[in-house]
């Protein structure tokens, strides 16, 4: 019996060495590929892990490689530390079969697949206890979180003043200026609604600088949220994606080929490929 268990762990440890290597091999092919310029590319989705590596997450989202509506769940998870994988689809549209809707994003928590970003930030802000305190705060909460929303659907206000997106652009943020608190929104600790203003604010203030000097409490709740140690490194980091035309407000969207990287993609967001569950 001891020798038969030695033989299977020397088969395991080798069908697992076999293993490692063949997923060292794709890794390193997906990589040598040529870099994507854009959300068009032909390339399965890669990932990058945010979580210890011998210990694979509950957590996986799964979105384009664009910010687009994956960015407020990758912000959440970032600023909460909660573990996950960041997964980033490209042209080839994989996720069609099993995404609940058909569509991206997704997120899958332990057994649960769920779809809608709306959605996902709000589980997300009830798992990490960033979704108010009390009932009162909890709707206060959900306030700020529908204004940010108002705000980027209003981007292209922050190019041209004088349009009508613009007035009412400058009034979403006028009435931001007033609710300011300094650090939050609501109450005196973190919650969605300052992680979704701080998305849709420092949007704007990457895609037209200055557009925030006419509201000091709102640049400089801006600067201070940025500065958490969590976000400044995620910010800077592999699996931050750069933004395209279709997302900078400063022309209609053109479909599939206004998905062009501004910037080029790092190479650890494209680095690793990944597979769904059971592929």
């Amino acid at each position: 019996p001891v020798v038969m268990l030695r033989r299977v762990g020397i088969a395991a440890s080798v069908a697992a060495a076999g293993a490692a290597t063949l997923q060292r091999r794709a890794a390193e092919s997906h990589a040598a590929a040529p870099a994507p310029d854009s959300l068009a590319a032909q390339r399965p989705p890669s990932v990058v892990r945010v979580a210890p590596l011998d210990d694979p997450p509950d957590v996986t989202l799964e979105y384009f490689a664009l910010r687009g509506l994956g960015e407020l769940p990758r912000l959440i998870l970032e600023l909460t530390g909660i573990p996950y994988d960041s997964v980033y689809h490209f042209g080839t549209g994989v996720y069609k079969p099993y995404a609940p809707f058909g569509q991206l994003p997704v997120l899958r928590d332990g057994p649960l697949l769920i779809c809608e970003s709306g959605a996902i930030a709000r589980h997300l802000a009830r798992k990490a206890c960033i979704d108010g305190g009390d009932a009162a705060d909890k709707a206060r909460v959900d306030m700020f979180f529908e204004l940010a929303k108002d705000l980027t659907s209003k981007k292209s206000g922050i190019h041209d003043p004088a349009s009508a997106d613009g007035k009412r652009l400058a009034a979403m943020l006028a009435t931001a200026e007033a609710n300011c608190g300094g650090a939050h929104f609501v109450g005196s600790s973190t919650t969605l609604a300052d992680v979704a203003l701080f998305h849709a604010l420092h949007t704007f203030d990457e895609v037209a600088p200055g557009s925030l000097e006419p509201y000091p409490k709102l640049k400089a709740f801006v600067k201070k949220f940025a500065a958490q140690p969590a976000i400044a490194e995620y910010l800077h980091s592999d699996r931050r994606v750069p933004l395209t035309a279709n997302e900078d407000g400063k022309q209609p969207h053109s479909g599939l080929p206004g998905y062009k990287f501004k910037e080029p993609l790092r190479p650890g967001t494209y680095a690793t490929p990944w597979s769904p569950p059971g592929a």
